[in-house]
């Protein structure tokens, strides 16, 4: 049973840290961008911007304030009583009376309503960083898809410009009747191939700034400068290590955690609540009586009090004890179930992301050199004469094809990468108050 999410140590010292950060982030509401930003900066942006957070943050402090409600008695009632005879036999017979009631809780009811507003504020704060965890890994697969277009554009220019140099090259050629008509227009159409796909990557380009933009909280006439140059690419940690790691820090595996102790702190509650409040009354009276045939009575005054005590003979809370016993059954075989598919989605994210590694490492050193050296080979030989312009431009397309494909396996590494750094929550210093499970350590101190 975790019962350090109930724990005054840890929750008290994540409010904390919300509250500071809450406080902070008031003067980084709307942070002016200057230089470009990389893909930590961007990540950070919506951290301090992005309104789903925001909406998400606010749900802690209505958690802080049942958290407040649940430790309160409830208030006093004023008791008003008037007994009269006047509307029948009008002997002057009455009763009037003023006191006060309170219901007083015997069985810790309050502390066991304050356990549940504890572990709901320990909720809250999962929830954000789940929020925050499902945030930072979009914000990251959308620049990694920029990084990936920058790329194919990249290749997309260097060829541009060289067949360009080619194109004009052989026009001076047919001009001089050195090459058919036939040989320029293929040169040509392969340029006006190239020129269009450079035209549709932009609008790619352009989509996905969009996309990033509305992730990280930037409107829509709002600039956002990037700096989409290649990061490094380095090997992942070891399996064990990342696993590990994503236990550790998973926001929605440490939800279902709460979600056991919090059934575990209601069925305490419903035990807890099976003795009702004692109520205890106080007051005064003052009356009159009438006796036939005596002489008028003395007025009589008299202090009143009074206990009621509810006895739970007929109803002691069993269903919800119940209900609560197997919400907390629930919770944790889904908590078995999430880890279990944790561990394989880390192990089966860091395999992806090995071999792909491998196959770019590949194409850097071997396929996108021998590729661009095998075009420059084929426009030398033609323009000796020993090759038509066919070869040449089968040549480039070779080349751009295989540069395509180097893109689009960069492009799965980045994004398995970005899947990877979410499953393992490897940012956790961007987000704003990371809930880990040494917040149950904590608790229990």
């Amino acid at each position: 049973m975790h019962r350090g999410v109930s724990g005054p140590c840890g929750t008290s010292r994540r409010v904390i840290a919300l509250l500071v950060f809450l406080g902070a982030s008031a003067f980084l509401e709307n942070p002016a961008i200057g230089a470009p930003l990389d893909a930590e900066g961007v990540v950070r942006e919506a951290v301090l911007r992005n309104h789903d957070l925001k909406a998400a943050r606010a749900q802690v402090d209505a958690a802080l304030g049942r958290l407040k409600q649940a430790g309160l008695w409830s208030n006093p009632r004023l008791e008003l009583s008037n007994e009269t005879d006047q509307p029948f036999a009008n002997e002057g017979e009455y009763s009037r009376s003023v006191g006060f009631s309170q219901d007083f809780p015997i069985s810790g009811r309050l502390g066991r309503a304050e356990d549940v507003a504890r572990v709901d504020v320990a909720r809250a704060l999962a929830e954000v960083n789940e929020v925050e965890r499902k945030l930072i890994g979009d914000v990251a697969a959308a620049f990694s898809d920029l990084v990936a277009i920058d790329q194919k554009q990249a290749i997309r220019d260097q060829l541009i410009g060289t067949l360009e140099g080619f194109v004009i090259a052989s026009k001076a050629r047919y001009k001089a009747g050195e090459v058919s008509e036939l040989d320029v227009n293929a040169a040509t159409l392969e340029l006006l191939r190239l020129k269009q796909e450079h035209t549709r990557l932009a609008g790619e380009r352009e989509a996905a700034i969009r996309t990033l933009a509305g992730l990280s909280g930037f409107g829509v006439n709002d600039a956002l400068p990037l700096d989409t140059k290649l990061p490094p690419l380095k090997e992942p940690s070891p399996a064990a290590q990342l696993i590990t790691q994503a236990i550790e820090r998973r926001p929605d595996l440490r939800l279902l955690a709460l979600s056991a102790d919090r059934a575990d702190a209601e069925r305490a509650l419903a035990s807890a609540s099976a003795w009702e409040d004692w109520t205890v009354g106080l007051g005064v009276r003052r009356g009159r009586n009438v006796i036939e045939g005596a002489p008028p009575q003395p007025t009589d005054d008299a202090l009143m009090m009074t206990l009621a005590i509810p006895v739970p003979l007929f109803n002691r809370n069993e269903g919800s004890k119940a209900s609560a016993a197997a919400e907390s059954n629930a919770a944790r075989e889904q908590h078995t179930a999430l880890s279990q598919r944790i561990e394989n989605e880390v192990a089966g994210l860091r395999e992806r992301a090995v071999r792909l590694l491998e196959a770019v490492k590949v194409y850097q050193q071997e396929a996108l050199p021998l590729s661009r050296k095998n075009s420059e080979t084929a426009r030398n030989a033609y323009r000796s004469g020993q090759v038509s312009i066919a070869e040449v431009v089968q040549a480039e397309r070779q080349e751009n094809e295989i540069g395509m494909t180097y893109a689009e396996t960069l492009a799965q590494l980045l994004k398995t990468n970005a899947d990877l750094d979410a499953a393992t929550v490897a940012q956790i210093e961007i987000m704003t108050h990371p809930v880990t499970a040494a917040d149950n350590k904590a608790g229990e101190r």
